[in-house]
């Protein structure tokens, strides 16, 4: 779900601020309150009140009860479609001190800390994260898990009929070379996750800071942009649900959403990694700077990782569970489903995001042409 996921030019992040809506969530709120997904700063929190800040359709209803009758808090949530949405509402004056617990894409955690956004998190209150894969529990972007816990994991590929395409090149060509579009389709509204979308097509790092490579994968979403086929830019939950209504052929989404469609819909859906490589994003569950309540922030975190809130968690996304003790609670068909857990042929295809540092200036103001234009 990600990425997910770039300081904003200051028009794009005061505009966003103040006037962001989320284009496709029409979802019922998992429970509690939920603030709309507008920029503004949310209401002052409320003592024994956990705010948190998410993607659409990331958790389920149960887990937020369980914890609201544990703690006898009650959950807040304000969701938001994209990472440049999320870094405008969480930048927007004060707002580090409305949110509690935000869910991130890990390769704009570094930055978030490093623009003071982000606490440093307090272990002893969080005896779980002895819960996490090894692999996940000191990773290249936030050693030792300083700033971020892992929440889920996933991959970007395509979503499709196969009715309507049965023989669907499984290239991103099929929807990124004008010559060649398969069909009508729409893209997915996350800036690093569909920039390195790209740049894998041109046989380029999806981490590259090279200018130019970034460039040019501005430049063919522009070119494709222009063509009537193409309808256009939505978040994962919205792409989703245009090609299970039958409104595009095709769209660019996360894993963990195509997985739940097809389930419902596996004579007429089909989701594939295309065959020249894709992405690899990873979501963590940070602590506001500012947090009116870190004490139940750290111990909402907590929750997340029990084996059992982890395994509620990944059976409801769909997404994989960084959490090893959560994996043995999961349903065979998830645990061994390789739209979720890739096989090492595709996953030696896919690249993990990284900090880019002040190289993500350069996404920035690709990404800002590509949507102003």
């Amino acid at each position: 779900m990600q990425y997910r996921r770039r300081p904003l030019v200051l028009v794009s992040m005061l505009l966003g601020a103040l006037s962001l809506i989320a284009c496709s969530k029409k979802e019922p709120a998992p429970t509690g309150k939920e603030s709309g997904s507008g920029a503004k700063a949310a209401a002052p929190a409320e003592v024994g009140e956990l705010n948190l800040l998410i993607f659409p359709d990331y958790i389920d209803e149960k887990i937020i009860k369980d914890f609201e009758a544990q703690t006898k808090a009650q959950v807040r949530l304000t969701r938001y479609d994209s990472t440049e949405e999320m870094e405008s509402k969480l930048a927007y004056a004060g707002a580090d001190s409305q949110y509690d617990v935000v869910i991130m894409a890990s390769q704009i955690l570094p930055r978030m800390v490093r623009r003071g956004l982000i606490k440093p998190l307090e272990h002893a209150q969080i005896p779980n994260l002895k819960n996490l894969e090894p692999r996940f529990a000191g990773p290249g972007f936030d050693d030792g898990n300083k700033h971020g816990v892992p929440y889920q994991w996933g991959t970007v590929g395509i979503v499709y009929n196969k009715k309507k395409l049965p023989n669907l090149d499984p290239s991103w060509s099929s929807l990124l070379d004008p010559q060649k579009l398969a069909g009508t389709f729409v893209l997915l509204d996350e800036q690093r996750d569909m920039l390195g979308s790209v740049l894998k097509y041109k046989g380029h790092s999806s981490n590259t800071t090279n200018a130019n490579e970034i460039r040019e994968a501005g430049r063919v979403l522009k070119d494709v942009k222009k063509q009537s086929k193409c309808l256009g830019f939505k978040g994962g939950v919205g792409a989703m649900e245009d090609v299970r209504a039958g409104s595009v052929d095709m769209a660019v989404v996360w894993n963990g959403d195509a997985q739940k469609a097809i389930e419902q819909d596996k004579e007429r859906l089909a989701f594939v990694i295309p065959k020249e490589g894709s992405v690899i994003w990873v979501d963590v569950m940070t602590i506001a700077a500012k947090a009116p309540h870190p004490e139940l922030a750290h111990k909402f975190i907590n929750h997340v990782l029990t084996p059992e809130g982890g395994a509620q968690l990944s059976m409801y996304t769909k997404y994989a569970s960084p959490n090893a003790a959560a994996q043995g609670k999961l349903p065979d068909a998830d645990r061994t489903n390789t739209l979720i857990y890739p096989t090492k042929e595709v996953a030696d295809r896919l690249e993990h995001h990284r900090d880019l540092g002040e190289a993500a200036k350069v996404f920035d103001e690709v990404w800002t042409e590509v949507k102003s234009q």
